[in-house]
């Protein structure tokens, strides 16, 4: 993906969303506040202990009520003090659903 179309995803319109969503990378976990989701990605609240840099490949689960997570892999776009952007590799429904 290039620069022009990276911005373009960023300027999809945004959601405010109140939800959790787990960060996961490698062997490690974080649970995180959602703030707002779009098509291309989603911004949250830094949780304590972050450790990831910004372009981390990492993958987000969403969670519905009971049954299985939506998965959705991602890589961190930006993190600017307590907040945190990530961008799809993929556009997703708002919220990301089950395919």
């Amino acid at each position: 993906m290039n620069a022009i179309e990276s911005a373009e995803r960023r300027l999809a319109d945004r959601v405010p969303f109140a939800a959790r969503v787990m960060i996961v990378h490698m062997q490690s976990a974080w649970f995180a506040e959602l703030i707002d989701l779009s098509e291309g990605g989603c911004a949250a609240l830094r949780p304590a202990g972050w450790e990831l840099e910004a372009e981390t490949l990492v993958r987000l689960f969403f969670y519905d009520g009971d049954g299985p997570a939506v998965v959705v892999p991602a890589r961190v776009a930006r993190i600017d003090g307590e907040r945190m952007g990530f961008e799809y590799h993929e556009p997703q429904n708002v919220p990301p659903t089950r395919a």
